[in-house]
């Protein structure tokens, strides 16, 4: 009797492991992360943007969309222009860019079915470069396909707000979006660091405020080739002046708690023609 039941004990544990072992497993930590420190995802190794041009002798508008593989409509909507306009030497424009860097183990082939274009097309942006020989870490030009630049350009301002995309100015955890909050509506959005870390220039761009306001502390302005503009505020330290030239991912100032704010941040904030849009819109 006594060996039954240590026989139906031993039976019972085991079942008892079986049942409670995925559960135990399922509580383990393992490399759980809590959401605010949750891993990004690194996106597909390509940045869509634009360039400026400088229109030369010969130039036609239908050329250069057949040369940068743009679709006319969509650069007459980027550069606010129309079939009948006339280029003029020396008039700037804006065109839309995709590249990627080569990485090791890419080949011609690969980066065309990743980025879904022909091979063809894909040597024909790149005209300078050996297919065969594809060196790790250069930058190839991605032809834009058709609804990608029609994207872009699909815009209230014709085409001039998402042209260009934005850097990030601070990586850090994201602690107020843009729009409407407790204290009101907040117009731009607020990236967490510690104090003195370096703040960068979202894009290229002219410096026209550099100084304290009133409620944003220390901070700086930035006017950009597309007429939008950015401000960075709460800074301990600014590091550039009104009318510098800045250079997309330059330092120009430090974080701090400036101004109004519960602690060391910055507050980020784009705008166009005088209102605030939400930055993540234009953000990589």
């Amino acid at each position: 009797m006594r060996n039954k039941w240590i026989s139906s004990l031993l039976v019972g544990c085991i079942l008892l492991g079986t049942v409670a072992g995925p559960v135990s497993a399922a509580l383990c930590p393992g490399d759980f992360l809590p959401w605010v420190s949750a891993v990004i995802e690194e996106p597909q190794n390509r940045l869509v943007t634009s360039r400026e041009y400088v229109v030369r002798e010969g130039d036609t508008l239908w050329g250069l969309s057949r040369e940068y593989h743009v679709d006319l409509e969509t650069f007459l909507l980027m550069n606010n222009l129309d079939e009948d306009t006339l280029l003029t030497i020396g008039k700037t424009l804006k065109i839309p860019v995709s590249t990627c860097t080569v990485k090791k183990g890419d080949t011609i082939f690969s980066l065309a079915d990743r980025y879904q274009v022909s091979v063809e097309d894909l040597m024909m942006a790149n005209h300078n470069i050996d297919p065969e020989q594809l060196a790790v870490g250069e930058v190839l030009i991605i032809p834009v396909r058709e609804n990608e630049t029609v994207a872009m350009a699909n815009s209230p301002s014709r085409g001039l707000i998402q042209a260009v995309v934005l850097g990030w100015p601070l990586v850090g955890r994201i602690t107020s979006e843009y729009g409407w909050r407790k204290s009101g509506y907040h117009h731009g959005i607020d990236i967490a660091k510690e104090i003195g870390t370096p703040i960068k220039a979202a894009d290229d761009g002219t410096v026209v405020f550099s100084g304290t306001k009133s409620v944003y502390g220390k901070t700086v302005v930035i006017r950009h080739s597309d007429g939008k503009e950015t401000l960075y505020a709460h800074a301990q330290s600014i590091l550039v002046s009104k009318n510098q030239k800045v250079r997309k991912g330059q330092t120009i100032a430090l974080v701090g708690v400036t101004g109004r704010t519960t602690g060391p941040h910055l507050h980020f904030e784009v705008k166009i023609n005088g209102k605030t849009i939400d930055p993540m819109k234009y953000l990589q």
